[in-house]
């Protein structure tokens, strides 16, 4: 998983951007850039999906945390959509090599 979060604290006075690269139906595995200042309990948001869950920090190491969720998930409004556009590619891919043009 490589999806988009953000960690809410204090009534959404701290937010911190996070990067959620795996999540069960019990926590989550999350990448922050700096962990200083983020709190031992917070609300994850997740951007795409708008997911919330209510987190306490179980595991620190580095800019990781290791987060379990103290209460259920919750279904939110997403904050963003995701827009996918056709690649510009107009030969079939082949894994054949070019012939070299000398």
């Amino acid at each position: 998983m490589l999806k988009a979060g953000i960690l809410l604290a204090k009534g959404g006075l701290l937010s911190f951007k996070c990067t959620i690269r795996d999540m069960s139906e019990t926590g989550a595995r999350l990448i922050v850039e700096d962990p200083v200042g983020i709190p031992e309990h917070f609300e994850l948001v997740v951007e795409l999906d708008g997911l919330r869950a209510d987190c306490e920090v179980v595991r620190r190491r580095g800019n990781e945390l290791g987060v379990r969720f103290t209460a259920p998930v919750r279904q939110g409004k997403p904050l963003r959509s995701q827009v996918v556009t056709s690649s510009s590619i107009t030969e079939k891919p082949t894994l054949r090599k070019k012939p070299l043009s000398l």
